[in-house]
């Protein structure tokens, strides 16, 4: 089944444009940054996110921490140099579980793929019904540790819609 798109209402950037702001009064539209981008989860945007300024499509993949090549290759500031290191502990959104989404309540089966593929530990199973130990496992979101990488989202096996899915933040931020 193919998968809907998130009802997202803030575009995710990538960490070097430090905000959507910095992305729409720099960015040139020259695609270099799509074209670098390893894992595919850079796209060019639409009109309602700023014409082929780029965002974030969880889709086709998820942007790794470690990977700094869109900010590498931007000739126009918008998205500018970052270390790894940075990168890693750069917000650029936030996991938004869906309850009426999620495998476990919904089919009745263990999932957690979204914990197992989170690169920063953000999420972690817990009891749906904290009372009862044994009731199926859901995901548990820690805004302060998700980083907004995707890697949740990319992996949600859940359709149409994913059960967790990244907001973006007009401003990034360092956690």
């Amino acid at each position: 089944r193919s998968r809907a798109k998130p009802p997202r209402t803030t575009p995710v950037a990538p960490a070097g444009a430090q905000s959507l702001r910095n992305l729409a009064a720099r960015c040139v539209g020259c695609q270099l940054c799509v074209a670098a981008c390893p894992n595919g989860v850079l796209v060019p945007g639409s009109c309602a996110t700023g014409f082929l300024h780029p965002t974030l499509d969880y889709d086709r993949g998820y942007c790794r921490p470690t990977c700094t090549r869109c900010a590498d290759v931007c000739p126009a500031g918008a998205i500018l140099p970052i270390r790894p290191e940075v990168k890693a502990s750069t917000q650029i959104g936030h996991a938004v579980w869906v309850r009426a989404n999620c495998l476990p309540l919904t089919e009745g089966v263990s999932c957690g793929n979204c914990a197992r593929h989170c690169p920063s530990g953000a999420i972690r199973m817990v009891p749906s019904d904290p009372s009862w130990e044994d009731s199926p496992r859901i995901p548990a979101v820690d805004p302060e540790r998700c980083i907004g990488c995707g890697a949740c989202e990319h992996v949600c096996p859940a359709r149409p819609l994913t059960a967790i899915y990244v907001e973006g933040h007009e401003v990034h931020r360092t956690i």
